[in-house]
C-alpha cells in the first residue's frame, strides 16, 4: 500500500511593505524634473514626506502608550481575581473560588489567542 501524497505547502505570504522611511525619498533626476515642471513643488513634496514620517513616529508613540496602559490594566484585572478567589476560599467557599479563578483564566487565556490570531 503506497502512502498518500502529501498536500504541497501554501507559500507564505511576504510581509507588507513599509510605506515611508528613506526609500520614500525621490531621486535626484525626480527631484529635477519636478523643479522644472512647477517651481518649488521638490521642496514641498519633501516636506509633507518629513510631515508624514513625524506623524508615523507620532503614531507609534501612542501604540506604546495603549499598550503600557493595556499591560497595567491585565495586571490589575488579575490582581482582583486573585484576591476575589482568595477571599472566597477565606470565607469557606472553595468551589466558587475555585470556579471563579478558572472562568478568569479561561477568559484571558480567550483574549489572548484572539488577539495573537487577529494579527496573523
Amino acid at each position: 500500500m503506497s502512502e498518500p501524497m502529501p498536500f504541497p505547502e501554501p507559500p507564505a505570504p511576504e510581509p507588507p511593505a513599509q510605506p515611508g522611511g528613506w526609500q520614500d525619498l525621490p531621486v535626484a533626476e525626480q527631484i529635477a524634473s519636478w523643479e522644472r515642471a512647477v517651481p518649488g513643488s521638490a521642496e514641498r513634496m519633501l516636506r509633507q514626506i518629513e510631515a508624514e514620517y513625524e506623524h508615523r513616529r507620532w503614531l507609534d508613540r501612542v501604540e506604546i502608550r495603549f499598550r503600557i496602559a493595556g499591560a497595567v490594566l491585565a495586571a490589575f484585572g488579575v490582581t482582583g481575581l486573585l484576591w476575589t478567589a482568595k477571599y472566597l476560599v477565606d470565607q469557606g467557599e472553595p468551589v466558587a473560588g475555585a470556579g471563579l479563578l478558572g472562568s478568569g483564566v479561561v477568559a484571558l487565556s480567550g483574549l489572548v489567542m484572539a488577539r495573537d490570531r487577529s494579527r496573523r
